[in-house]
């Protein structure tokens, strides 16, 4: 990895956050930003890929149980990914039993950026998450609508892209593959994990829980068993598969749209805009995405202080290739960057202190800049974000 010197990615704002007091805001950030630790004394430059990585990263819970305690080589994950024909679309519906709770859950995905979950109890929508090209949506249940959390692009939310890690992950120790099976007369490969693979927020490996998945060859999980202390928490099962499917856009966007919840005013204090020439001088580093990646664009994040009461803003980069999809964000966390968060294994690696973290939607890799900022590079395949340190170089 190169640290030397360098020669020389428009959306809606939710009603909740006016783009005057969003702008405000990220500056006086990224004010301090170019002020805080420097990793070379010059002026720094931040990292790291959601809105949520950096409170997650500057925050340390305790490790679950059996991560390596010791940094792991980066050989051991940057194994080859298994075989995967993953779908540009699909369209698939759940019967799920949570907590002895029937509901169904329909997934609908235009990758990368685009998804819509709907999920319904007797008919009726009870939950709803959508992301679209410019924005994060929740359903508002109590107001029978939906309301904009976020503007900006985002990964598909709930998108799984789990036989592009379980190489690596089995690599950890932190699963292990079992007789296959079928589901709908598709075959499927059956994996034993930690929580579910459906819980954006699950780590891998967690004392006392099970999670057995059947995954089949486009890597759509089409089983998910759930267990703790040897008792079901949740089920689910596929009952309908569509591949490639049309979806109109604006199905992402959904409706009826909720113009005001002043309720949510204080969960909802992330905000976002496109970054403009100014904020992407303030980038301190470069990469060079792999061929056929194309810069989609760049955002700037930045949040109210976090659980340690930390502010912290992020630049980030989103590169695509069809399904595929590539974050590099800068991150500067004011009260101090702690790369170890949300389940982050260290690596072994010939540079800057680097951590990686599993994950079966996007794995992460975290690359320390100084003190106070660091990078972070988010994707599907854990061998191609190590690859990817080689190429990132301070400008």
């Amino acid at each position: 990895m190169s640290w030397g010197p360098k020669g020389k990615n428009g959306g809606h704002l939710s009603p909740l956050v006016p783009v005057v007091v969003a702008l405000a805001i990220c500056g006086a950030l990224f004010a301090f930003v170019v002020t805080s630790g420097d990793h070379d004394g010059s002026g720094t430059a931040p990292a790291s890929t959601e809105s949520t990585t950096a409170s997650s990263a500057t925050t340390t819970p305790p490790p679950p149980p059996d991560l390596p305690p010791e940094p792991v080589p980066a050989a051991t994950i940057a194994v080859e990914p298994l075989s995967e024909n993953p779908p540009r679309s699909y369209r698939i519906t759940y019967a799920v039993v949570e907590n002895g709770l029937p509901r169904t859950e329909t997934l609908t995905v235009a990758r990368p950026f685009e998804s819509l979950v709907l999920s319904t109890r007797n008919d009726d929508l009870v939950s709803g998450t959508a992301t679209s090209r410019d924005r994060l949506w929740t359903y508002l249940d109590d107001r029978d609508g939906w309301l904009v959390i976020q503007p900006e692009l985002h990964r598909a939310a709930f998108d799984l892209r789990p036989l592009a890690a379980m190489a690596m992950m089995m690599a950890l120790g932190l699963a292990e593959e079992r007789e296959p099976s079928s589901v709908l007369d598709r075959p499927c490969r059956v994996f034993l994990t930690g929580q579910p693979l459906s819980d954006p927020g699950a780590t891998p490996r967690s004392e006392g829980q099970t999670t057995e998945a059947c995954i089949d060859a486009n890597g759509l999980v089409l089983h998910e068993r759930w267990e703790i202390g040897g008792e079901l928490v949740s089920e689910r099962t596929a009952i309908a598969i569509g591949l490639d499917v049309d979806v109109a856009p604006e199905s992402f966007d959904p409706t009826p749209v909720v113009d005001d919840a002043p309720e949510f005013e204080a969960l909802l204090s992330t905000i976002a805009v496109p970054a403009d020439e100014e904020t992407l001088a303030r980038l301190q580093t470069d990469i060079t995405p792999p061929d056929g990646f194309a810069l989609e664009g760049t955002v700037l994040r930045a949040g109210s202080p976090d659980r340690a009461g930390s502010e912290a803003a992020e630049i980030v980069r989103f590169y695509s290739d069809g399904v595929d999809l590539i974050e590099v964000a800068e991150v500067v966390a004011q009260g101090g960057a702690d790369l170890g968060g949300g389940g982050a294994v260290p690596v072994e690696i010939d540079g800057p202190e680097t951590w990686f973290v599993p994950d079966f939607r996007a794995s992460a890799v975290r690359t320390r800049l100084s003190e106070t900022t660091f990078v972070e590079i988010r994707g599907t395949n854990p061998a191609q974000l190590i690859g990817l340190l080689d190429t990132l170089v301070s400008r």
